[in-house]
């Protein structure tokens, strides 16, 4: 029987995830699995999002608070740090798994996409890269959106940098994206469901979430893309990855891979691709 490739996809949005990603590290030891990071370049600017903690509303949801850290919000507005610039990024090279570019100023990033040009595009990629190169010595082979934020003249910039794979959707299927009938030539590796964060601001109990993550994963036609962010999941949902992992790993249905091995199945011919018009 063919197993379904699983891939583990792990978001470094802010300084605070690079402060964890030694604990989310033990865990795939724990699993002996390997996973795929992408790392923001530029400045952390998580600060900007604190007026959201000022509503009495959005201050209930205490675990979104304990995944930016209060603390370390604050330290953002007098600091201007840097995230691929944590030394423990280097960890995640060390052991030997998957590190892509996941953009340029996330926040900016995700609050500004839509309104830029395509040579502003191609001059964030640019810039991205070069702090990730600066940062680990090799060029990235692989990109992320940050927020899933697309537009046809970011798909059009992505042509020129020659990357291996992209993961800026979601959905079940790999596919080039298609602008004006024409086919571009970067995979699309689409993230296959929200993280359990997501799932939970939607109202999903724990027991929900587990059995949305199963179901989705027994049905699964050829791949699996699972999203998560350092800070969130293996620190404030650590018994329920646990157990979507034991599940995972134990059940005999599915192979654990990285997204640039999932990419070159799909280039050999070994899964299906299809276009998609945008």
């Amino acid at each position: 029987m063919t197993k379904t490739k699983v891939c583990i996809r792990i978001d470094i949005d802010t300084v605070r995830d690079t402060q964890v990603i030694p604990i989310v590290l033990e865990i795939l030891d724990r699993f002996d699995t390997s996973a795929t990071f992408f790392v923001t370049t530029g400045e952390d600017m998580t600060f900007r999002n604190f007026k959201n903690y000022l509503n009495p509303i959005k201050l209930l949801q205490k675990k979104a608070i304990q995944q930016h850290g209060i603390q370390q919000m604050l330290r953002g507005m007098l600091y201007k740090q840097q995230v691929q610039k944590s030394a423990n990024v280097q960890l995640i090279l060390e052991k030997k798994h998957e590190l892509g570019l996941h953009g340029y100023h996330h926040y900016n990033w995700m609050n500004t996409l839509q309104d830029k040009k395509l040579e502003d595009i191609r001059e964030w990629i640019s810039k991205g890269s070069e702090m990730f190169e600066a940062a680990y010595g090799f060029k990235p082979l692989s990109f992320a959106s940050p927020g899933f934020a697309t537009s046809p003249e970011f798909l059009e910039a992505l042509e020129d940098f020659n990357f291996a794979y992209s993961s800026d959707f979601r959905g079940k299927e790999a596919f080039y994206p298609c602008i004006n009938e024409h086919k571009l030539s970067t995979m699309q590796l689409p993230v296959a469901e929200k993280s359990f964060g997501e799932l939970e601001f939607e109202g999903f109990s724990q027991d929900q979430i587990y059995n949305i993550m199963i179901n989705d994963l027994n049905d699964a036609q050829d791949f699996f893309v699972f999203y998560m962010h350092p800070s969130y999941e293996p620190i404030l949902n650590r018994d329920l990855l646990f157990k979507v992992m034991e599940y995972i790993t134990s059940s005999g249905k599915f192979e654990i891979i990285t997204m640039h091995q999932l990419a070159q199945h799909i280039k050999k011919g070994d899964l299906d691709e299809n276009p998609a018009n945008i």
